[in-house]
């Protein structure tokens, strides 16, 4: 049955591609016999001859092509139309041909010509001494140059940047392929590469099967090697990319991609395979999809998996660090007005030198479901979720957890023009964990099922002063926040699978809890005040905010060393200052309590115009061995680049480790783009890590020809 359906399938398929082809023919010949009309400034008719003869300013037109030119002869006996000075032939496909003089059919499909220079649609440029044009398709042209640089303004004698030169081009209008006969590249007129033939696409083809530029260069590991692309249009939903590599060091991998489009969505396939020179089997595969189900719903994947934790530097693939993980999720998720749900899973693999395998967990399944409910009578709103998920190690902790947070706010304006939002929260958790817990001592948790209510109600209240002087506007905003809820000491009991990586700031001064996941939570009554100021004056605004947090008792819930141990909290800044369109200020801190010392800084600044950037950025953090943060950091990021000249542009930028006294990384690009060309050179290094497979420097040169085709040199 499934195979005469395809078949029947593809007969009809078949049938349709016949009716366009006959469609097709029916307005090419309903062209042909359409009657040649012009205009023109005087017209002669010479009986003898039976020629008609238009002069000045002549334009013909027949079938959407139009010709024009100073004189043009309509010999009626031979059907030929010979047409002198500056002859111009525009065709239906935007195409334009200038000539000398040229001999043409009363159809305008046919033809020769001298001296002539063609203008595609899309951007690329033909000369030649002479052109032979037939069967209304093919252009047959004689020392013929072609390129996409457009002539310099200035002198436009001057060779192009680039160009392509050829005994013989054929330009096959119906296939879209050009063909070079005994061709020579060159670069500014001087000639870099010679082949006795190769083709290309026409500038109009999006797609087209066959051989792409190849990339070569050199590395530690694979020696010299040389990439050969092979780019295969499967249909008009799909294609796919092949390209083996030859090596001088190891064997030769090959490296390809599929991708296919649906009415519904998409997926690509990307992977390599080789068997090094030990005889080990190494691989990659990287895949992505995405479908919609219905106007809800979709569904996709992400797919990465490595056969080690080298491969992928070691064969360039990406450009993933070795402290990186690939991560394998599968999803389903659905939007609607009011709701949000996801169901995923989560494959990790770990590419940093000295992971335990074991202990990396795998998720699955996990779900998640989120409401809100629509403003009610008094303006308060209503939010619940749902979440639950399982995770397992092959040594460690196994955990499975149910989630659900519900919370209610509604706003109050005061009669001092100050706002009251109070609100109240459920968090309610279930769970059940197995396994070796004392080895995963980071996850934690004992054996069994256990489960707990979190309540808390929080009034919060604003005052927002606003003044207009000094050229512009100010504002004062006190904020002070008062949570009640049970006191909580995260009994160690309960694993801690999302609320490892604890940053006190600004960011979190207010809410009710300032653990970035449920698995540890904020109790027990206390304080939060902060006082905003703002200042706004034209282009220039400074908004900025320092606050605190005040306990009834100790944080005993959080780590020494996390800001937030003791009854008063550090105290957290942030800052944000705009002075104009071209700069961009952000700063955040966390200060001791009581000698006021940094524990926290984290600046940002971005210096930009004309195109041109300058961005720094400082971070400094002592050591806090409780908050996972073993040894103090404090690092410096530079990076320069924009527009250069002209058509150039570049970058250069460095990290460095200050605590250490060492650089960290470096990199670099140099960039030419214009109408026809580009060229882009960059540059990276890697000084320190924990393996002498993840040092070392990266250097990428890469010649792009428009329409033509790119190629590259990479050293890594």
């Amino acid at each position: 049955m499934r195979a005469r359906a395809l078949a029947a399938a593809a007969a009809q398929l078949a049938a349709a591609a016949g009716a366009a082809a006959q469609q097709a023919a029916r307005e090419e010949r309903q062209e042909l016999r359409e009657p040649v009309a012009f205009t023109a400034g005087q017209l002669e008719f010479d009986e003898r001859s039976n020629t008609v003869i238009a002069s000045g300013g002549v334009e013909a037109w027949q079938g959407g092509r139009v010709l024009r030119a100073r004189e043009i002869r309509f010999d009626r006996n031979a059907n030929r139309i010979p047409a002198r000075g500056d002859v111009a032939i525009v065709a239906a496909d935007g195409r334009v041909v200038f000539a000398e003089e040229a001999e043409l059919t009363d159809a305008l499909r046919e033809g020769v010509a001298r001296g002539i220079r063609a203008l595609l649609a899309e951007g690329g440029r033909f000369a030649a001494n002479g052109a032979r044009r037939t069967d209304g398709r093919i252009t047959d042209m004689r020392r013929g140059v072609y390129s996409t640089c457009e002539a310099c303004p200035v002198n436009p004698q001057r060779p192009p940047l680039w160009q392509i030169r050829a005994d013989r081009v054929v330009h096959d209008q119906e296939a879209k392929t050009v063909e070079y006969f005994d061709a020579t590249m060159q670069i500014a007129g001087v000639p870099v590469a010679y082949v006795p033939y190769f083709s290309h696409a026409d500038p109009s083809v999006k797609r087209q099967s066959g051989l792409l530029f190849p990339d070569f260069g050199s590395s530690k590991h694979l020696g010299q090697f040389f990439r050969q692309p092979y780019y295969w249009v499967i249909s008009p939903q799909a294609d796919m990319t092949l390209a083996p590599m030859i090596t001088s060091r190891q064997n030769v991998p090959v490296f390809g991609e599929y991708r296919q489009r649906f009415n519904n969505g998409f997926f690509t396939v990307r992977g390599s395979g080789t068997v090094d020179s030990d005889t080990e089997g190494r691989g990659h595969i990287f895949s992505t999809g995405r479908f919609t189900l219905d106007e809800t719903w979709r569904a996709g994947w992400n797919l990465q998996r490595s056969s080690d934790r080298t491969y992928l530097r070691q064969y360039r693939v990406g450009n993933l660090d070795s402290s990186a993980a690939l991560l394998t999720t599968p999803f389903v998720e659905g939007f609607g007005r009011s709701f949000y749900a996801r169901a995923d899973g989560f494959l990790y693999q770990s590419l940093r030198q000295g992971a335990d395998r074991n202990s990396i967990p795998i998720v699955l399944p996990r779900g998640y479901a989120e409401f809100s409910g629509e403003l009610d009578r008094i303006g308060g709103q209503f939010r619940t979720d749902l979440g639950a998920f399982a995770t397992s190690r092959r040594t460690g902790t196994d955990t499975r957890r149910l989630a659900s947070r519900t919370s209610y706010s509604v706003p109050v304006t005061g009669p001092i023009g100050d706002v009251w939002t109070f609100a109240g929260n459920l968090d309610l958790i279930g769970y059940n964990v197995r396994g070796d817990t004392a080895a995963t001592p980071v996850p934690g948790g004992t054996e069994g099922t256990r489960g707990r209510a979190h309540p808390q109600v929080s009034a919060t209240w604003r005052w927002p002063l606003m003044r207009a002087g000094l050229g512009g506007a100010q504002l004062i905003e006190p904020i002070v926040q008062a949570v009640a809820g049970p006191i909580t000491t995260n009994n160690p009991d309960f694993p801690n699978e999302d609320s490892v990586d604890l940053e006190f700031t600004a960011a979190n001064l207010f809410g009710f809890n300032k653990y970035p996941g449920i698995d540890r939570l904020e109790g027990g009554a206390r304080i939060n005040a902060g006082l905003r100021g703002a200042w706004y004056l034209g282009t220039t605004s400074i908004d900025g905010l320092v606050g605190q947090s005040f306990r009834a008792t100790r944080g005993r819930e959080f780590p020494i060393g996390s800001g937030l141990e003791d009854k008063q909290s550090d105290y957290v800044t942030r800052l944000t200052v705009s002075p104009n369109d071209y700069v961009s200020l952000s700063y955040r801190g966390r200060f001791d309590e009581q000698t006021f010392s940094n524990a926290l800084s984290d600046f940002n600044g971005t210096f930009s115009y004309a195109g041109r950037y300058l961005s720094l950025s400082y971070f400094e953090a002592p050591a806090q061995p409780l908050a996972l943060q073993p040894r103090a950091r404090r690092e410096i990021v530079a990076a320069v680049g924009g527009r250069l000249h002209g058509f150039w542009s570049g970058s250069i930028g460095a990290r460095r480790d200050i605590e250490l006294d060492e650089m960290v990384a470096s990199f670099g690009s140099l960039t030419y783009e214009d109408e026809c060309f580009a060229f882009q050179a960059v540059y990276s290094r890697r000084f320190s890590s924990t393996t002498t497979a993840d040092q070392g420097t990266d250097i990428v040169f890469r010649l792009v020809f428009k329409t033509v085709g790119d190629f590259g040199f990479s050293a890594f």
